[in-house]
């Protein structure tokens, strides 16, 4: 494993301080971090995009595992247990392709896919309200196509978790919130949570088993993320947090889809 770049003590400062804030928002809007994760090692840290999308992945792990811990103790939590395991039973093989798909990937394909992503995220997002649609009565057709729904969900979700870095949130929850409508904005993100929590766990094996990730590197920010996820978590489920969650989210996406736009554009030149 090649060595990282030096990092002066303020620029570790800055991204510890950044990483604090954005595992935090991270929590709060469900999408487990790695969107912030990625650029602030990366960017900050100039740790080379590869590096710094695996250290990612350890960060996601830990913010997700403590926040689903906090959520499923609560006794106002959002996880509903069947749409976590339906999601699981498609994002396992999926991040299984991710994974595969991203090691032959150039960094300039990785960040036009991350762009695209999160631009895509960001629309869906900005036309939801924190409330799901109701349901009069159940249905069995329509159980059966929301957890053919979920899925397939999980598929994309698992597909993007070790191939950017993220728990897969960021197409995991607006599609949720859109495709099953007696789901709430809090009920999609808590099963988004629950989810990245084995898709985190399968992303970092995947990148340990082949040397990809400094545990070192990554310590101190996991235990940033620790007292993030437990913030975040506790911040959401207070009144009127839904919809603050939702646009945060929506700001969120766009502001990360620049950057790397941005990015991008000063390559080409």
């Amino acid at each position: 494993m090649s060595e990282l770049p030096a990092v002066s003590s303020a620029r570790r400062g800055l991204a510890l301080a950044l990483w604090l804030a954005a595992s935090t928002l991270g929590t709060i809007c469900g999408i487990g971090g790695g969107i912030f994760a990625t650029p602030i090692q990366h960017y900050v840290c100039r740790v080379p995009l590869p590096r710094a999308i695996s250290i990612s992945l350890v960060l996601v792990l830990v913010m997700t595992v403590v926040a689903t811990i906090s959520e499923s103790l609560r006794a106002d939590g959002a996880i509903d247990w069947t749409i976590v395991a339906l999601l699981l039973v498609g994002s396992i093989p999926g991040a299984q392709l991710g994974y595969a798909f991203g090691a032959r990937a150039s960094v300039r394909t990785l960040k036009i896919g991350f762009v695209l992503l999160l631009l895509v995220g960001a629309l869906r997002t900005a036309t939801l309200g924190s409330q799901g649609n109701s349901v009069d009565a159940f249905d069995v057709e329509r159980a059966l196509l929301d957890h053919i729904v979920a899925v397939v969900i999980g598929f994309g979700g698992g597909f993007l978790a070790p191939l950017l870095g993220v728990g897969g949130g960021i197409l995991v929850i607006p599609l949720l919130f859109l495709l099953i409508p007696e789901l709430t904005y809090l009920e999609a993100r808590a099963c988004s949570m629950a989810m990245s929590v084995v898709n985190a766990s399968q992303s970092v094996w995947l990148h340990m088993r082949d040397g990809r990730i400094d545990f070192r590197a990554a310590a101190p920010y996991a235990l940033v993320a620790v007292v993030g996820a437990l913030a975040g978590t506790w911040l959401v489920h207070l009144p009127g947090w839904g919809e603050v969650a939702r646009i945060a989210l929506v700001c969120v996406l766009l502001f990360v889809a620049a950057r790397f736009a941005l990015d991008l554009r000063a390559t080409r030149e």
